[in-house]
């Protein structure tokens, strides 16, 4: 079959039946993917660049007793599965058995309610089409006498799971992705104003109105001034507080990580582990605007809602089915595919339960001195996992907030400081969330407010503008 020949979940899933019937081999697992991508990226101004393309991918994993081996293949023909299942066969001999491997999934396996995936329009959208939804952005940019980059991507994903133990399962989704900078100059140095939106359907993502704020936050960041390293309240906008997240999920929540004793839930189950105001559940199910995960993880499991932290009390771990099987759980369908084409075990859909502020006004109108940040840039969450503790730098907007009004723009800070104690000292959040998406594993999203925190710690003054 042509790469560019549209392919559905179901006609994987036959494909990838077909392979395990001609490999023979007794205990095997086929993960088949297609992800049909479009895009219309941009910078300096112009649209410069519109591609479309499909991405096979098939992750065969085969096992002799515990010892597993992975091959992959981007051949969705029989050939070259079977030969991916025997390259796979011929490794696991050799590799380490996995503790807690029972086998691969089963057809007894409990599936449940599909949340809507998937959106016709999504797919319809074609190089023109994303042209011009474009034309309005570039040309809002420019008439503020600034410089446009970003891109619109469409995405339509077909995945398919099969084993030789029965389980059999498809999923067709969709995505869409915006991103927009406006930026003071073309080159580095000057001011930056960031917006974006991911939607499963790409009529509910509001293009005019992300612009608008990236023309409103790069012309408020211009002439920075500089700001002495100290402690300081902080309102975060949910792209930085994704940051945050993403990295204390991948420290703190997944089963290995707590069998290794690195993350801050190890020995401190039903604890008060930050503030009693802080909620952080696994939501892949969600079947509102934000939902965007897959149903079922890599293993064929049907994906769980795991509280992880309820109000401030350490609750839950993520599992894999082997993690599970060591520590007397129940996989939460926490096994993950990542970029890398490795497997992990954690999260997809974190949700960062929301407050009651109505804007991100009203947190700031509750700061008496302290930084207003959009964007976070070169995290870096393994400082002391046990303590989630952190550094980074801030990007695409920071302001110092005085007397509860934004006064000026400062140039980029960096933090270092514990997440977790920072989420104790959260006071005020907002009752509106964003998705924002994890582009380091399967198709998902963080789900969050923006925050408001008292005496986060600033240890370098903000850097000055060069020229």
């Amino acid at each position: 079959m042509s790469a560019a020949t549209p392919i559905t979940a179901e006609q994987l899933l036959a494909i990838a039946d077909g392979a395990l019937a001609a490999a023979g081999e007794p205990e095997v697992e086929i993960v088949a993917q297609t992800a049909r991508r479009g895009f219309a990226r941009f910078a300096m101004g112009e649209l410069g660049q519109h591609m479309s393309l499909t991405e096979p991918l098939v992750r065969v994993r085969v096992a002799r007793g515990a010892r597993v081996a992975q091959a992959s293949t981007n051949g969705l023909d029989q050939d070259a599965l079977v030969g991916a299942i025997r390259a796979a066969a011929k490794a696991a001999v050799e590799v380490p058995e996995i503790e807690g491997f029972t086998g691969f999934t089963g057809e007894g396996e409990p599936v449940g309610a599909r949340p809507p995936r998937f959106a016709a329009r999504t797919v319809a959208t074609d190089a023109e089409a994303r042209a011009d939804r474009l034309r309005t952005v570039l040309g809002a940019i420019a008439k503020a006498g600034l410089v446009s980059a970003g891109a619109l991507e469409t995405r339509v994903t077909s995945l398919a799971i099969a084993t030789t133990r029965g389980r059999r399962l498809s999923h067709d989704g969709t995505a869409a992705h915006f991103k927009v900078w406006a930026l003071e100059t073309p080159g580095a140095g000057g001011a930056a104003g960031y917006g974006g939106q991911s939607h499963r359907d790409v009529d509910a993502l509001d293009l005019d109105g992300e612009t608008a704020r990236a023309i409103r936050l790069c012309q408020m960041g211009k002439n920075p001034t500089t700001l002495d390293a100290g402690t300081y309240d902080v309102v975060m906008e949910p792209p930085a507080v994704s940051e945050l997240v993403e990295w204390l999920s991948s420290i703190a929540f997944g089963a290995n990580e707590v069998e290794q004793g690195t993350s801050a839930l190890r020995g401190r189950m039903g604890e008060l582990i930050t503030g009693d105001g802080i909620s952080l559940i696994e939501d892949p199910l969600d079947d509102g605007p934000h939902g965007l995960a897959t149903p079922f993880d890599r293993e064929g499991v049907w994906r769980r809602r795991v509280p992880l932290i309820e109000r401030g009390v350490a609750r839950g771990v993520l599992h894999d089915r082997a993690s599970a099987a060591r520590m007397g759980a129940r996989s939460t369908g926490s096994a993950l595919v990542t970029e890398g084409g490795g497997a992990s075990v954690g999260a997809c859909a974190i949700h960062l339960e929301p407050g009651h502020a109505a804007s991100v006004d009203e947190l700031i109108a509750g700061v008496d001195r302290g930084l207003y940040v959009c964007r976070l840039h070169y995290v870096n969450g393994m400082l002391d996992p046990r303590r989630a503790v952190m550094t980074g730098l801030t990007r695409d907007g920071c302001f110092l907030i005085e007397k509860g009004k934004i006064a000026r723009p400062v140039g980029n800070m960096r933090f270092t400081d514990s997440f977790l104690e920072g989420l104790a000292r959260v006071d005020g959040m907002t009752r509106g969330r964003t998705a924002v998406p994890t582009w380091w594993s399967d198709a998902g999203a963080t789900v969050v407010p923006a925050i408001r925190m008292r005496g986060f710690r600033w240890n370098g003054k903000s850097q000055e503008r060069l020229g």
